[in-house]
């Protein structure tokens, strides 16, 4: 049952926008399957679709807080329709790349414009969700609202990777299914700019004016939250393999089951949990860091698999928890204007962490490999220490 404040403000519309939120979470996944297929068909090494997925990454890094700045001045539906349009191109360009099987360099520039254009319109998406939420809903539901459009992404992804296993009968339906995953942004509510268009010269000033420093704690606990998520998803597997002394194919199915588990986990507490913790934005976003802590110290210490799956599952149990808790916070820091521009910078930092973590995690690894999980033990309580520290009411909006 959701409770009724959730219908009531914003669930409504939390359920068409989490819509635009599967729609990024299902190419994410789906490209991410489909890189075998890719590599086939182009004959393209690992090195050079590396490189095209970190164009990718740097056009997401640059666009989402971007986007946040130059998109306010427009109606919702209207913005997602363009966005659409990139991600619909991205999609189009990465399936034509597939059929030029004997021009490599052409495939490899069709697929960088691919990634840069679906980068590019993806990375609006979540910055004006949220901040449209965050608009509309009453404070003591956004955590709930923001929880549903989170568990909308998670689902996304999932449903991609799905949908992508049919690529084994053949490429062609699982493209025809991702070049029209962008059409779920047209079900965005035509709500109308979060402020009056601004003028030319009040235009520039605000786009030279700084970050809000009342955000930068809350960017930090996102940076530092995806960090350690980063350094779990690339070691679990050898975390496992080296542990319990498990096959490759074994660790990999069973690291394969645990992240499935954990995503459903992270959908259910998203859509179930949440709504029913309370107002508390400050004391909700200590518990999720610390089952995250909790979590990964689980994994750390664990003496058996089921409670290395146990340890994850805790773990990203606490990230459905603080996410939606610490990004209402965020947002609710800011003056409205510059809502979907700190919006768009937590989702640089989410990339730029896990990209971070991921490297880390590695190295990490090869030194010990329980450090990875140690460290992000470590982590996960320093920030929720920090977290405790944080003032419950937002800041003068100042600007850096």
């Amino acid at each position: 049952m959701i409770p009724d404040d959730m219908r009531s403000h914003g669930g409504g519309l939390a359920a068409r926008l989490s819509l635009a939120a599967a729609a990024v979470g299902f190419g994410q996944s789906a490209i991410l399957a489909l890189v075998p297929v890719a590599a086939a068909r182009t004959g393209l090494d690992a090195g050079a679709i590396g490189g095209v997925a970190f164009l990718g990454a740097v056009a997401f890094l640059v666009c989402a807080p971007a986007w946040g700045h130059w998109g306010t001045g427009w109606r919702l539906r209207r913005l997602f329709g363009l966005l659409a349009g990139l991600m619909g191109l991205g999609h189009l360009l990465f399936g034509l790349a597939l059929t030029l099987e004997t021009l490599p360099a052409a495939s490899l520039v069709l697929l960088a414009a691919s990634r840069v254009a679906y980068g590019a319109g993806a990375a609006g998406v979540m910055p004006h969700a949220q901040a449209a939420l965050v608009r509309t809903v009453p404070e003591a539901a956004r955590p709930a609202a923001l929880g549903r459009l989170g568990a909308g992404l998670s689902a996304g992804r999932i449903l991609g990777s799905l949908v992508m296993a049919a690529a084994i009968l053949g490429a062609a339906a699982p493209l025809a299914a991702l070049a029209a995953s962008p059409l779920l942004l047209l079900a965005a509510p035509d709500l109308a700019a979060g402020e009056r268009r601004a003028g030319p010269a009040e235009e520039r000033r605000r786009l030279r004016i700084g970050f809000p420093r009342g955000a930068a704690p809350l960017l930090a606990i996102g940076f530092g939250l995806t960090f350690g998520l980063g350094q779990i998803q690339i070691v679990l597997g050898l975390f496992l393999q080296a542990r319990f002394g498990l096959g490759a194919a074994e660790a990999a199915g069973l690291a394969g089951a645990t992240f499935a588990l954990v995503a459903a986990t992270m959908i259910l507490t998203q859509l179930l949990v949440v709504p029913r913790l309370g107002r508390d934005l400050r004391r909700t976003l200590c518990l999720g860091l610390a089952g995250f802590a909790l979590g990964a110290g689980l994994i750390a210490g664990a003496a058996a698999p089921w409670l290395a799956v146990l340890g994850a599952s805790l773990a990203g149990t606490g990230i459905a928890v603080a996410t939606p808790n610490y990004t209402a916070a965020l947002v609710a820091r800011v003056p409205e204007h510059a809502q979907a521009a700190a919006a768009g910078w937590l989702a640089s930092m989410h990339v730029l962490g896990q990209g971070i973590g991921a490297l880390c995690g590695g190295a990490a690894f090869g030194l010990a490999p329980a450090l990875p999980f140690w460290t992000c033990a470590a982590l996960g309580g320093a920030l929720a220490i920090a977290a405790a520290r944080l003032r419950p009411g937002a800041p003068g909006h100042q600007a850096a």
